[in-house]
């Protein structure tokens, strides 16, 4: 048998520290036991572990110089499962507590899960004094007020004079917002607890608003620029409403322009022509007037029609090459070719009508001239050459007009395929 007397100095200052650790060990679980978790009995045993491992620990240290005068065998395996047994306690103590400190809810948890939280917070008492904060009300608080909140009068009062703040200034156009020198926008919110148990008790809650405050900025920025474009849109619609209705103005003096053109052009024709042949252009002169006292006709506006309506004016139309039939080309063509009729018989005293069409690099190509008399100045466009420019344009056309050397007129239209 080992005894602890026989063993060398530095084995027996291993054991003096071992029972040395094991005491500290047991001091500090008697401590918290009993100020923190009030366990009674679990102090009391930690204090009858804390006196024995006292008693060892000089009872090695009495031994190991000699203050006792007779040697008291202690044997070493004892003195080893003693230590190990202590330390084992003291382990499997610490980590229970730790793992019940966890599980539990006490007033460390509640500070963690408050510095936790990301929006700042505190709480003060009856008379003001701060008595929770969590750690971003703190860092903030320090921006306001140079320290650690004290009451929070003094929280409050920072907010009301920022002169003596570190950067931080209010939001004009938000109650209650404050930019600070990172950048960031932020909502205090105070309220009184109105609890039963809670009564006298003032809350202080910091929102971070930076996204919401510059997604604000961002839709009251679209909504300006909606409402321009809405003011725009009002002003366009009135110009379109005067537009529309000078359009059906004008359209309805072209229509009596072509009407009476060709009416005055039949009695014209009717003193130049015999007796049979007046009366039928008297029947036709009629209908006209008949057509002015009723609806306005629709024309079907072809080709055919339009070299059909020539002919009984007096005036021949020529074709030299192809139109498509029931186009949009055609029916411009056929309002060009009675324009440049009607044109001919007033203006040029002529007789016949030549159209030439061709077709170049997508773009069919219409040129209209007659026989009469070449004009003496360049052309001013009236109703009926202004209309049918307009047409023109609106399909993705071009007109030109020329009166050097004759009177010429050339349609250039872009081809498109008849729609099913």
């Amino acid at each position: 048998m080992i005894w602890f007397c026989e063993l060398s100095c530095s084995v027996q200052m291993f054991f003096v520290l071992v029972i040395w650790l094991g005491c500290l060990a047991e001091l500090f679980l008697l401590l918290y036991h009993f100020f923190y978790r009030r366990a009674v009995w679990n102090a009391v045993a930690d204090g009858a572990l804390f006196c024995g491992s006292l008693i060892l620990e000089h009872f090695l240290v009495g031994c190991r110089r000699g203050f006792f005068p007779v040697h008291l065998h202690l044997a070493v395996p004892v003195l080893a499962a003693v230590a190990a047994g202590m330390l084992l306690y003291a382990g499997i103590s610490f980590v229970w507590e730790y793992g019940r400190s966890k599980r539990e809810v006490n007033a460390w948890s509640i500070k963690e899960a408050m510095d936790d939280l990301p929006m700042g917070i505190c709480f003060a008492d009856e008379s003001g004094r701060i008595i929770l904060c969590n750690r971003m009300m703190d860092v903030l608080s320090h921006l306001l007020t140079g320290s650690h909140p004290q009451t929070m009068a003094d929280l409050t009062g920072a907010l009301k004079d920022l002169s003596g703040t570190r950067g931080v200034t209010e939001i004009p156009d938000v109650s209650d917002c404050f930019r600070f020198p990172d950048g960031r926008i932020y909502h205090f919110c105070r309220s009184d607890l109105d609890c039963r148990d809670l009564q006298g008790y003032t809350q202080l809650v910091v929102h971070d608003e930076t996204e919401i405050y510059e997604v604000n900025i961002r839709i009251r920025e679209s909504n300006r620029q909606l409402e321009e474009v809405n003011s725009k849109l009002q002003k366009m619609y009135e110009r379109m409403a005067d537009d529309v209705r000078k359009k059906e103005s004008l359209d309805l003096k072209v229509w009596l322009h072509d009407i009476l053109g060709r009416s005055l052009l039949t009695v014209q024709d009717v003193k130049n022509s015999s007796t049979s042949e007046a009366r039928k252009k008297l029947k036709e002169l009629k209908e006209a007037v008949g057509t002015l006292s009723a609806n306005r006709p629709t024309a079907g506006g072809t080709f055919a029609e339009a070299r059909q309506k020539a002919k009984q004016l007096g005036v021949r139309v020529s074709l030299n090459g192809y139109i498509p039939s029931d186009t949009a080309e055609e029916r411009l063509i056929a309002a060009a070719v009675m324009e440049c009729v009607t044109n001919c018989v007033r203006h040029a005293k002529g007789d016949a009508v030549y159209v030439r069409t061709y077709e170049r690099a997508g773009i069919f190509v219409t040129e209209i001239t007659n026989n009469g008399e070449p004009p003496k100045d360049k052309i001013i466009e009236g109703s009926g050459l202004s209309s049918l420019r307009r047409s023109v344009e609106a399909s993705g056309g071009e007109m030109h007009v020329s009166h050097k050397p004759a009177f010429y007129l050339a349609l250039y239209l872009p081809r498109k395929e008849k729609q099913l």
